[in-house]
């Protein structure tokens, strides 16, 4: 447990550090919008966008056995 909270903490400062290199505005076009953005907030959106993304799809398609184990427990 103690090693997901490291590496949990060192994939954010790497991405802080990444995130923070990219500080220009740039276009966005999102289908039929048009928008300029800074490159900080894109990338931090779509991140967590990937994160709520990939927590739902986990949590919905996990293990069977994980899903067994807490449906035994309620």
């Amino acid at each position: 447990m103690k090693f997901k909270i490291i590496l949990i903490m060192v994939l954010v400062v790497l991405f802080t550090i990444f995130v923070s290199q990219n500080t220009n505005v740039i276009p966005v076009n999102v289908f039929i919008w048009k928008f300029q953005m800074s490159t900080i907030v894109l990338m931090s959106i779509t991140f967590f966008i990937g994160l709520l993304l990939g927590f739902i799809i986990t949590s919905l398609y996990g293990s069977p056995k994980k899903r067994e184990k807490t449906s035994k427990e309620i």
